[in-house]
């Protein structure tokens, strides 16, 4: 139904005259004659009786006129929470992120961002580094936060925030605790706690084994970094993990040795090119603007 003739059907039953209500949504009477037609045509009644030019409405227009007028209600109310809708969903930033971003400057950015901008909501997801770029590639979010070794693609846009490399995390009582750096050949004998396949560590770890000549004897596997510290303070193995991940746990248990042979990775913030919200535009030129 169109609404459209439904209005023009309201006002004419107000003014009883179609020069005034052609007037009223600035066309002509002929125009105002045509849709009234073609609404009666539609309905299969008639609105109007139409007398030594005046016109009042028939029993059936008097029938349909409250529920017109609650259609043209309804569909007003429609428009208005879809705008409004429309509006929050330009203010909100639905951002992947990995579980680990905490640990990061990036992180106080945001909250910087957010005391700047409360008018902006920014809605974080923990997600594996491994989905996370086919989740933004897919649409499922707007924006990530995620780890990068290597990072080429001319779909998405980057900013690039900090470095991290690993390091190994070993028992407090370990015989290398006390160096100041070790060969990653070192641990060759060692059990090996690391995060498992559905991070993007596990193959930058297993690497820097092989390169060195040995292969892992993994005796955990999973996505759990504070599992993984447990283990190590109990004695049952060593990690290779992030350095500033590892700096978040506070405890004497376990110490923290560079490794001669490492992978430096980068973190940032991407998105799709293209046409993006305002939050989303807002949120890049500020992150651009505070990098330091």
């Amino acid at each position: 139904m169109n609404i459209h003739r439904l209005e023009i059907f309201v006002d004419l039953s107000k003014t009883f005259n179609y020069t005034d209500t052609a007037e009223n949504f600035y066309t002509t009477q002929s125009n105002i004659s045509k849709q009234i037609l073609s609404l009666e045509k539609e309905l299969s009644v008639s609105l109007f009786k139409r007398e030594h030019r005046k016109i009042e409405l028939t029993n059936e227009g008097r029938i349909i006129l409250p529920h017109a007028q609650k259609i043209i209600d309804d569909f007003t109310n429609l428009q208005h929470d879809l705008n409004d809708y429309q509006d929050a969903k330009n203010l909100t930033i639905e951002m992947y992120t990995i579980p680990t971003m905490p640990n990061y400057q990036s992180f106080n950015l945001i909250t910087q961002f957010l005391k700047q901008h409360p008018e902006i909501h920014v809605q974080l997801k923990e997600e594996e580094s491994n989905n996370l770029f086919t989740a933004l590639k897919s649409d499922k979010c707007e924006m990530i936060f995620a780890r990068t070794f290597s990072f080429d693609d001319d779909k998405l846009e980057y900013i690039p925030m900090e470095f991290d490399s690993f390091v190994a995390v070993l028992p407090k009582h370990h015989k290398y605790a006390k160096l100041n750096k070790l060969d990653i050949e070192d641990l060759a004998h060692d059990n090996f706690l690391i995060l498992g396949k559905s991070t993007n560590l596990y193959t930058p770890v297993t690497d820097l084994c092989h390169n060195a000549g040995f292969n892992p004897k993994v005796m955990y596997e999973g996505s759990r970094v504070d599992l993984i510290m447990q283990m190590v303070e109990n004695n049952m193995g060593i990690s290779i993990l992030m350095e500033k991940t590892v700096k978040s746990f506070k405890n004497n248990n376990f110490v923290t040795v560079p490794i001669t042979s490492n992978v430096e990775n980068e973190l940032g913030f991407f998105r799709k090119k293209g046409k993006h919200s305002e939050a989303s535009e807002v949120f890049w030129k500020f992150i651009k603007n505070n990098i330091k």
